[in-house]
Parts: structure tokens; sequence; C-alpha cells
């Protein structure tokens, strides 16, 4: 969602107009309010798959996730068609690593051209082949990430540095997609430890380690904030629900940050020049790759919450050299994505020029 909503306020200032968003919804998750808000669009939601926590509401759980897709299917179908009216009268689509969104363009084809953006796409790049991880697993996860770029023009790899481009697999390597305000953030380094969980079970995990630990202070944003949490927190722990300026702001004053290995708040804190703890969730073996692939350019260090002592204490920021060339990185991300999908468009209308 952050990244949908950088890509928007880059292509209405190039003078585009972003004329709807279609969500994926499902009963496990609520679209925040910044997002509806921030989009300047209108938001149509559609029926999909999602990834759900186990009985401890912490890691994935494959089977409660399997049964809650089998049990939602007949409703999917309708939203591949959905997808397909509501996106057969634009210009470009951007699809940001959905699945129902590349499956309709296979099921339900449109005339509309369509680019796929997500840091997803890096893995299938032929430098990243020494990826952790058991073989088959990720077979599978990069079968599902080809998935989401079905029908597509071409696959936009966001990355933390620059790689070569790969046209043979329709592979481009862009920058991170941030939101255009960071600059305006007043970075201090502040007293407390900023945290993301992705599930409450995580931020339950947390609040335990604060009360253990002397003169920690945790700012924790959470999915529902505190009502989602089911146990005692102690004085020094705050709990926010999702606010993505609210978050950037506590990012900006924070001493270091820890969360779930999701590309853009490690972008965000790398950004910011903040040390950075990538714990992937417990399943999502994406997760378990994003965190080595920042560790690699380091962008984080990959771990887990029982490293947290160590990290806190110890926690270092990166090299100025380092954060600058990144942010320069990030900086050309407005010119190279609108460029992209400005191609995108043009070679709907030379196929068209051609029949």
């Amino acid at each position: 969602m952050t990244q949908a909503l950088a890509l928007g306020a880059f292509l209405r200032d190039a003078g585009h107009e972003v004329v709807r968003v279609l969500v994926g919804s499902s009963p496990h998750r609520t679209i925040p309010s910044y997002f509806r808000e921030g989009m300047q669009a209108p938001i149509v939601e559609f029926e999909a798959p999602t990834q759900v926590a186990d009985l401890d509401r912490r890691a994935l759980s494959v089977g409660r996730t399997m049964a809650d897709a089998l049990r939602r299917s007949p409703k999917f179908v309708r939203a591949m068609i959905q997808i397909a009216e509501r996106t057969s009268d634009v210009d470009v689509v951007v699809n940001l690593l959905d699945l129902l969104g590349g499956l309709s363009r296979r099921l339900f084809p449109v005339e509309a051209p369509s680019l796929a953006v997500a840091h997803n796409y890096l893995f299938l790049h032929p430098e990243l082949a020494n990826a952790p991880g058991p073989e088959h697993v990720r077979r599978l996860v990069m079968a599902y990430t080809r998935a989401t770029a079905t029908g597509t023009e071409r696959k936009l790899a966001l990355a933390f540095a620059d790689l070569p481009n790969r046209p043979e697999i329709g592979l481009e390597v862009v920058p991170p997609l941030l939101r255009p305000d960071m600059d305006d953030l007043q970075v201090a380094d502040g007293d407390y430890l900023l945290a993301y969980a992705l599930n409450p079970g995580y931020g339950m995990q947390l609040a335990r380690w604060q009360q253990g630990t002397d003169n920690a202070v945790v700012h924790c944003y959470v999915e529902g904030g505190s009502s989602s949490l089911d146990g005692e927190t102690g004085d020094d722990f705050h709990v926010h629900d999702l606010d993505a300026d609210a978050f950037l702001r506590h990012l900006a004053g924070c001493r270091a940050f820890v969360g779930s290995a999701g590309f853009e708040a490690l972008c965000e804190a790398h950004y910011l020049g903040k040390p950075v703890l990538a714990v992937p969730t417990d399943g999502q073996f994406e997760q378990t790759l994003n965190a080595w692939d920042a560790e690699r350019a380091g962008v984080a260090r990959a771990g887990g919450y029982d490293q947290l002592d160590d990290f806190w204490h110890k926690a270092e920021p990166p090299g100025q050299p380092e954060v600058e060339v990144f942010r320069r990185w990030v900086r050309s991300a407005p010119g190279v994505l609108v460029d992209a999908v400005e191609r995108t468009s043009r070679s709907e209308f030379s196929r068209t020029s051609a029949r």
C-alpha cells in the first residue's frame, strides 16, 4: 500500500491520473484509513486470498491459509471478472504483486497493457541465485511471484541497490518506491526502539522483552493497536494502530528499528540512517529472502527477536556515505517509475496502430 501511495503521487506530479485503485480484501486484514485518504482515487475492494496467522497470531499457518482460500475460492473467480471489468477502459494497469490481478489477465484478457512492480521480482535475477532456503520452497515462492506478473509487459524489481537489467526475462531493476515527503521529516537520535509487528502475537513478544529490559522504551505499531494485544504491557510499551504518517515520524526520531522484513519499512529506516533488525515472519519465506537481501546490501541486520538484547545495546547507525548513496538511488525513483509506466502505455498504442 505504501508503494501504491508513492507511485500514485509520482504519476499525479507527472500529469497523469490514477482513475481507480483495486485492493484485495479479506476477513483477516483491513484497509487502513491512511491508505484510503492518501490515494486520492476511488478504491474498489475485491475478495482476495491472504496469509492467515496461526493460533498464537504470530507465524503464517499454511493449513489455515489454505482452508481460508478454499472456503472463499468461489469469490475469487468473481473478483477476477471484476478486475477485468474495472481495468478494461484504462491506458495502463500497474499490478503491485497481486495474484488475482495477474491471473485475471490470463483468464479474462483485456486490451490495457500492464506492468508488475514488486521487490519479490528481484529474486528472479540470476545474481541473487545464491539466496538461502530449501530449493523446493524457493521454487514454489518464485512460481507464485511469476503468477502475479502474468500477462504483463514488464516486471519492475524494486531493489536496495542497482543491478543490471535482464531483458531476456522481462526484468528491470528500479529504485524503491518511498513516499516523496521523506525529506521533510525531522531526523533525531531518540531514546526509544520503534517496532512494527505484522501480527499481534509478535507485539506481545516485544512487550515481554520490554518488560524484562531496563530503561527500554518501545513504540510498537500493529494492526488494531492496543485492542489487538491480549496480555499486559508495561508503562513504557506504547502501542499504536497503523498510521503511515505517525509511523514515519516515530521512525525519524527513534534510536533503532525492529520489524518484520517488509521491503518498504527497511528502506525507510535506512533512508533515515537508522540501525535495523529485520525479523522474518515465521512461515513467510519471502521475508527470509527480504532479510537476507537487506543484510547483503548493508541495509539491515537479519535476525530474530531473541537477538533484541544484543541489537538494542549495540545498535550502530549505518555509515553516512552508504546512506547518501542509497538516498540518491531512491530519489531517482520518480523519473524511472513514471518512464516505465509511460513506456508500457505507449506499447499499447504501437500495437493498436499496427492493427
